[in-house]
């Protein structure tokens, strides 16, 4: 079986199933969310944790389309839907939730994290600051960090987070980051949210320590939307859909490492794009456990 370059279940899943692989510890369920299509991928088992390479978990993967394309009344679905499976990832309705915007800041594709951070609505100085205004305002204590990445600061994502768990003592933990496709029809059209927490850099081979419950003692819910895809999966992919041949990634790989062509991909319009989805994971996370916060308030408050 062709190793896959993916951080989404379903498409893990999807191959078991390709290749006429064993699923026992596996379920996986379709439904739609609000007119949105939503895979529902559970790994309930160490042998579901072996094949799917995944922790046990839930891991919804939302299909949003081209969402900086949509109009208001179709983003602001997209968000509701978001925000109410954000809901259901939490195991209670937390007081204080801490936001870990992942990524590097200064790469586009790398970005979303960052740009979701930017769509928030703090409130934890609010708090301590003015805990009458903080009472009247009704809204969830929310503190958010950008950790950079490992190149830049010299300190592992985890370890930061962790420290930063460690002093504020939130509730929940949301770290959003970009992800990694295998489908080219899935890049920047989908959102996938699990409460396993996430394993930063694994989709493109470059593995970093783990943010996840056991890590750092509270739940961690993970948001990540795919921005690139490997490119000699990409290629594959190119020539089943449009020559109806089943190349193999693995043998594309090995050709494109030896013209140091195995590069990742992203859409030409990854500004915009980015952008537009960090405000939809963004005003998601605003709404998901602030009941008193209407959608049009939430926007006069990010501004």
């Amino acid at each position: 079986m062709a190793t896959l370059r993916t951080d989404l279940a379903v498409e893990i899943v999807e191959d078991l199933k390709r290749h006429g692989s064993g699923q026992s510890g596996i379920e996986w369920t379709t439904e739609r969310r609000r007119g949105l299509a939503l895979d529902r991928v559970r790994v309930t088992t160490a042998e579901g944790e072996r094949l799917s390479g995944k922790p046990r978990g839930v891991y919804d993967t939302l299909e949003v389309g081209k969402i900086w394309l949509a109009d208001e009344g179709g983003f602001r679905e997209a968000v509701f839907a978001l925000k109410e499976l954000l809901r259901e990832a939490a195991p209670d309705k937390p007081r204080s939730v801490l936001v870990a915007g992942l990524g590097n800041r200064a790469i586009t594709a790398d970005a979303v994290g960052p740009e979701a951070v930017k769509n928030l609505i703090i409130t934890r100085h609010i708090k301590k600051v003015s805990p009458g205004m903080f009472r009247d305002l009704g809204l969830t204590e929310l503190s958010a960090v950008t950790p950079g990445v490992l190149g830049q600061t010299g300190i592992e994502s985890a370890d930061v987070i962790a420290s930063l768990t460690g002093a504020v003592k939130p509730d929940l933990v949301v770290a959003v980051d970009a992800l990694c496709a295998r489908e080219w029809k899935r890049l920047v059209t989908t959102v996938q949210l699990s409460d396993a927490g996430i394993r930063p850099g694994s989709g493109v081979g470059n593995e970093r320590p783990e943010i996840t419950r056991a890590c750092l003692g509270v739940p961690v819910i993970s948001v990540g939307v795919p921005t690139v895809v490997d490119a000699a999966t990409l290629a594959a992919d190119v020539v089943r859909d449009f020559a109806g041949e089943d190349a193999s990634p693995d043998e594309l790989r090995e050709a494109f490492g030896k013209t140091e062509l195995n590069f990742y991909v992203t859409p030409k319009e990854t500004d915009q794009i980015i952008r537009r989805l960090g405000a939809l994971i963004g005003y998601a996370v605003n709404l998901a456990w602030n009941d008193t916060l209407s959608y049009e308030d939430m926007l006069e408050y990010v501004g």
